[in-house]
């Protein structure tokens, strides 16, 4: 063992160097005993050479989440393995735990017998924090997110509401009053204005029907009360009636209900997808196709239009933001996207959640 007091330091003495090296070194016996350890490594651990090195195992100072993987590789020192490299936490005589990155080769003699470790330990506390904040924010986003949908599903079902029970009300009470009054008049005020009246009728009926789309769109009733696959094969009807696009909807097996925010996620993918589809795909027809799988519910949006290069739209920032929403969406209910897509074949919009009720 080298003592420090019988050791001359001079600028460019290697032992100098490794003393005060800007990481930590060690060297770790057969036993786990602690054989050498540099003043850095020391001092990050608050200890001293002589209370340490010696006399205590490096397992000692490890954390109880990180000393089940060291001891793990440790270990494997003794059946072969030559060198490893992990993450650890260590546990500084006054202060918190200490994060460090181990790179660590064993030492053999000339038979191949295990004899000792040489570690070089890197500080990785400010990397450690980094991630640390960068999870903290990313998981105050996906809870901001998921408020900012919670709260536009609401105002979308209150305005569906209104739309239907107010505005759809008053169409239908002005509808039936155009009857009454056509019914009244004489055949003479019938013949000058009877055309104006069936046109008004007419108009006031389709603002119904299009109200029950607008209303359906925001907050599709049948949702509540009939599940994903009805709602579905509704909405492709209505698509098509509106765009002339082919929308088939198909049920692979019975589709168990869901939780409610899944089946609304799963909806509101859909009517993005379709939309997208009207936008850019310059389709004929669109296959979506309900799934279930062993312990998950697919659904597959899958046009037959031009097509386009899917992998830098997978990233939020070059593809839009309905992909965006689609992603928040399903990771609001821990499902998962994926887009498959080639020029001139078409797209697939494919959602996965699982099917737990």
């Amino acid at each position: 063992m080298i003592n420090d007091s019988e050791t001359k330091k001079v600028a460019g003495d290697p032992y100098d160097l490794y003393e005060n090296a800007p990481c930590g070194y060690h060297s770790v016996g057969h036993d786990g005993t602690v054989l050498r350890m540099n003043r850095t490594e020391l001092a990050w651990l608050g200890l001293t050479h002589g209370e340490f090195v010696g006399k205590r195992k490096f397992a000692d100072i490890i954390s109880s989440r990180s000393v089940g993987e060291y001891t793990r590789t440790f270990t494997s020192f003794g059946t072969g393995h030559d060198a490893a490299e992990l993450e650890i936490e260590l546990t500084p005589k006054n202060g918190p735990l200490f994060d460090a990155f181990l790179r660590i080769k064993a030492v053999r003699d000339r038979q191949g017998a295990f004899l000792y470790t040489r570690a070089t330990v890197i500080d990785i506390n400010a990397r450690k924090r980094a991630e640390t904040d960068v999870r903290i924010r990313e998981e105050q986003l996906q809870a901001i997110s998921q408020h900012l949908v919670e709260i536009q599903e609401t105002e979308r079902r209150d305005l569906s509401a209104e739309l239907h029970d107010r505005l759809g009300q008053d169409l239908a009470a002005i509808n039936l009053n155009l009857h009454i009054i056509k019914d009244q008049l004489s055949e003479e005020l019938l013949t000058k204005i009877g055309l104006r009246l069936d046109d008004s009728i007419a108009l006031v009926e389709r603002t119904v029907e299009i109200v029950r789309d607008v209303a359906g769109a925001l907050r599709p009733l049948i949702l509540d009360d009939y599940g994903l696959a009805v709602t579905l094969k509704s909405y492709g009807e209505q698509f098509t009636a509106r765009t002339g696009i082919s929308v088939t909807v198909t049920a692979k097996r019975p589709v168990p209900r869901l939780q409610q925010e899944v089946e609304m996620a799963l909806f509101r993918i859909s009517q993005e997808a379709l939309t997208n589809v009207l936008k850019h795909a310059k389709v004929a027809t669109v296959h979506i196709t309900l799934a279930v799988e062993e312990e998950s519910v697919c659904l597959t949006i899958a046009d037959d239009g031009c097509g386009f290069d899917a992998k830098p739209r997978t990233d939020h920032r070059t593809g839009g933001l309905g992909l965006l929403i689609m992603q928040e969406r399903l990771r609001a209910v821990k499902g998962s996207l994926r887009i498959e897509s080639r020029r001139g074949i078409g797209t697939s919009v494919i959602a996965r959640v699982r099917s737990v009720q």
